[in-house]
C-alpha cells in the first residue's frame, strides 16, 4: 500500500509557484516592498526545508556511524533552527523587509504542504474498511 506522503521535491516546486503567484499579487495589489518581502520570505523557508532535507538525510545516513556521528546529526537540526531565526531578525531589523509581504512569503509553504499532501492522498488508494 502506498503511502499518502507527499515528496519534498514537489512541495518546493509549489512553493515557488506560489512565492511567485503571491509576489505578483502583492506588486499589484499593495506595493513593491510588499512584493520583495514576499519573496525574501518565500526564499528564507524553501532555503530552510532544503536544509532540513539535507539534515535528515545526513542524520538517518550517518545513523550507522556510531554514538557520536549520530550525536553531531541530531545537534545540527537545532543548530539550523537556531541559525534561521538570526537570520529571519537580521533581515526584518537591519534590511528593513516588509513584514506583512515576508510573512505572506513564509505562509506559501504552509499552503503547499497543505496542497501536495491533498495531492498525495488523491493519488494514494483509498483503505476499504
Amino acid at each position: 500500500m502506498r503511502s499518502a506522503i507527499p515528496a519534498i521535491s514537489a512541495i518546493q516546486r509549489t512553493n515557488l509557484i506560489l512565492v511567485a503567484a503571491a509576489a505578483s499579487a502583492l506588486a499589484l495589489l499593495d506595493s513593491a516592498a510588499a512584493a520583495v518581502g514576499c519573496l525574501v520570505g518565500g526564499a528564507v523557508v524553501i532555503a530552510n526545508l532544503y536544509l532540513l532535507n539535507l539534515l535528515g538525510r545526513a542524520v538517518i545516513a550517518d545513523s550507522g556511524g556510531g554514538a557520536m556521528a549520530h550525536r553531531a546529526g541530531a545537534l545540527a537540526i537545532p543548530l539550523k533552527l537556531l541559525l534561521g531565526v538570526v537570520l529571519v531578525y537580521l533581515i526584518l531589523a537591519r534590511a528593513h523587509i516588509d513584514a506583512l509581504g515576508f510573512g505572506a512569503g513564509v505562509l506559501t509553504q504552509l499552503l503547499a504542504i497543505s496542497i501536495e499532501t491533498w495531492r498525495a492522498s488523491m493519488r494514494s488508494p483509498q483503505q476499504v474498511s
